[in-house]
C-alpha cells in the first residue's frame, strides 16, 4: 500500500506490504499525526478499511484533528470504513458514543480482543490497524504489557498492515530494542535544531522488504495536510536577460522580486508544491558584479537550475561559470533553455554540446505562453508555459526522488 509520501514509498521499496508492523517511531516533541493521517486517509481512499485505536484522546477529537488538518473522513466513518476503538474514555469513566469500547483500557488483553473484533467486522478491500499507540499502552497497561502487544499476529491473521505509534520517552534500552525487534519496518520521525530553525526528518532504519535508508528526509507539512519532501532551497542562476525572473513568476503564485529599472538586483524568491514536494526558489541576477552573492548562496543549496537563452549562445560561457562560482557541480541540476521557438534557438543537443555538458545532463527547451505579451524594451517576467515549467520541476525533482 503506497502512502502517498513520494519520497518515503521509494525508501520503503514501494510502499507497506501486507502482513507486516510499522512502527512510527518518534522523538518527543515531534507531531507523528500527519504521517497517522496521511496513511489512513490513503488507506481509506484506495477502498481498505481502517481501524483506529485511540488511547489518549475521543474519537471524535481525532476527526476533528484530521479536518482541521485538512482530512475529511466522515464519509468513511458513515460507511464503516473507518472505524474507531475507544480505549480512552474508560479511563475517565465517561461514556462513548463509539461501536468498540474498552471497557478495561488498563488491560491489555481486553484492548487486543476488543481491536480483534473490530478487525473481523471492518469493511474495506484490505484492512490496515492504526494503533495509537505502543508508548501509550506502556504508560497506561505497565511496561511488561509489550509482549502482549501482538500487533503484527493480528497483521498476519487479517492480511492487514499495522501501523504503531511509538514516541522514545526514557525508556530502558531493554524495552526500546525489543519495541524495535518486534516491527518489520520503522520509519523514524526526528528534529535538528540549528540556531533557531527547527526542522523535520524522516529516516527508515528498518525495513524486512527493502534496503533501509537511514539517509534523513526533511518534510514539510501543506495546508491541504499531505505530507511533502521538503527543499529548502533550489538555485536559480543563469546570464543576465536570459529569463531567470519569467521561469521564477511562472513556476510560483507567489513569487517576489527585488528589481530596479525593470531588471532584477538582489533576488527573486518564489516557492512550489509540486508532485509530493515542497520547493523553495532562489533565483540570483546575472551579471558579474553579483557574484559574492552567487557565491554565498551555492554554499547552502540542494540543487540547481540553470536559465540560458537559446539564441544567444555567446552567454553560455557565463552560464558555465555561474554553475562554477555557485559550487553547485554535482548537484541535482536541469538546464532550461528559454526562448526555444525563437529564430536561430539552439536545440537541446546543441545547447549541451556548447555548454559542454555530460551527455546525461538534462536541458529542456520552454517558450513563453504568449508572445504578444513581450514588449520591447520592458523587462517584466513574462509567462512560460506551464507545460514546458512543469518538465523542468518532473526532471529535477526526478533527481530528489532518486
Amino acid at each position: 500500500m503506497k502512502t502517498k509520501i513520494v519520497s518515503l514509498d521509494k525508501l520503503l521499496g514501494g510502499g507497506l506490504e501486507d502482513k507486516s508492523l510499522i512502527v512510527l517511531w518518534t522523538s518527543p516533541g515531534v507531531d507523528c499525526s500527519p504521517f497517522v493521517y496521511q496513511i489512513t486517509i490513503s488507506a481509506l481512499n484506495g477502498g481498505d478499511g481502517v481501524v483506529f485505536l485511540t488511547q489518549t484522546k475521543r474519537a471524535d477529537l481525532v476527526v476533528e484533528d484530521m479536518k482541521r488538518k485538512g482530512w475529511a473522513v466522515d464519509k468513511f466513518v458513515d460507511d464503516g470504513k473507518l472505524c474507531f476503538v475507544d480505549a480512552y474514555s474508560k479511563l475517565l469513566s465517561a461514556p462513548s458514543k463509539q461501536k468498540y469500547v474498552v471497557e478495561k483500557p488498563k488491560d491489555i488483553s481486553q484492548v487486543m480482543a476488543v481491536l480483534e473484533k473490530a478487525m473481523a467486522g471492518l469493511n474495506g478491500k484490505n484492512k490496515v490497524l492504526i494503533f495509537d499507540s505502543i508508548s501509550s499502552s506502556l504508560d497506561i497497561c505497565g511496561e511488561d504489557s509489550l509482549p502482549k502487544i501482538n500487533l503484527k499476529e493480528l497483521a498476519d491473521k487479517h492480511n492487514a498492515i499495522a501501523l504503531g505509534i511509538f514516541v522514545q520517552w526514557p525508556y530502558e534500552k531493554k524495552l526500546v530494542d525489543a519495541v524495535k525487534e518486534k516491527a518489520d519496518a520503522i520509519i523514524q520521525l526526528n528534529a535538528i535544531e540549528d540556531k533557531v530553525i527547527l526542522r523535520e526528518f524522516f529516516t527508515v532504519p528498518k525495513v524486512s522488504w527493502h534496503k533501509p535508508a537511514k539517509k534523513g528526509v526533511p518534510y514539510k507539512v501543506l495546508p491541504t495536510g499531505e505530507i511533502a519532501v521538503y527543499v529548502p532551497k533550489v538555485l536559480v542562476i543563469g546570464p543576465y536577460n536570459a529569463g531567470k525572473s519569467s521561469f521564477i513568476h511562472s513556476v510560483s503564485d507567489r513569487a517576489v522580486s527585488v528589481d530596479r529599472l525593470g531588471t532584477t538586483i538582489a533576488l527573486d524568491h518564489g516557492h512550489v508544491d509540486y508532485a509530493g514536494f515542497s520547493v523553495d526558489l532562489f533565483g540570483t541576477p546575472g551579471q558579474e558584479r553579483f557574484d559574492p552573492l552567487l557565491e554565498m548562496l551555492g554554499g547552502e543549496a540542494l540543487g540547481v537550475i540553470v536559465v540560458v537563452d537559446s539564441t544567444s549562445p555567446e552567454t553560455f560561457k557565463r552560464a558555465k561559470e555561474m554553475i562554477a562560482k555557485s559550487r553547485t557541480t554535482g548537484l541535482p541540476s536541469v538546464v532550461v533553455a528559454n526562448k526555444a521557438d525563437f529564430k536561430g534557438a539552439k536545440k537541446p543537443e546543441e545547447v549541451r554540446q556548447l555548454m559542454v555538458l555530460q551527455k546525461d545532463a538534462i536541458v529542456i527547451p520552454v517558450v513563453a505562453e504568449d508572445l504578444s505579451s513581450i514588449k520591447p524594451g520592458v523587462k517584466e517576467p513574462c509567462k512560460l508555459k506551464k507545460s514546458d515549467v512543469n518538465k523542468v520541476l518532473e526532471a529535477l525533482l526526478g533527481k530528489f526522488g532518486e
